[in-house]
């Protein structure tokens, strides 16, 4: 059962769900495709929202939340890769 808390008339669930960590993943591979986060960046960004957000629901699975938010690093890397040499 979700927990959830009163503010004024409007009941709010205070449990992320699955349509919370898409739209932090998406944000961040966002990021990664317009080149706002440089791939070092990224990748910390990723990790340390993927251990934060792992005690938010129990079923989080970590990894998956991970290669999602950071599914565009391929390829900017070979991108970069390619315009080095």
């Amino acid at each position: 059962m979700h927990r959830l808390a009163m503010f004024g008339k409007v009941c709010y669930n205070l449990r992320m769900t699955r349509k919370d960590y898409i739209l932090i993943a998406s944000t961040i591979d966002g990021l990664i495709r317009s080149g706002t986060l440089d791939p070092a960046t990224a990748i910390q960004v990723a990790s340390c929202f993927s251990n934060q957000l792992r005690g938010t629901n129990p079923r989080f699975d970590c990894g998956r939340f991970y290669d999602a938010a950071t599914k565009s690093l391929p390829a900017i890397e070979e991108k970069f890769a390619d315009s080095c040499g």
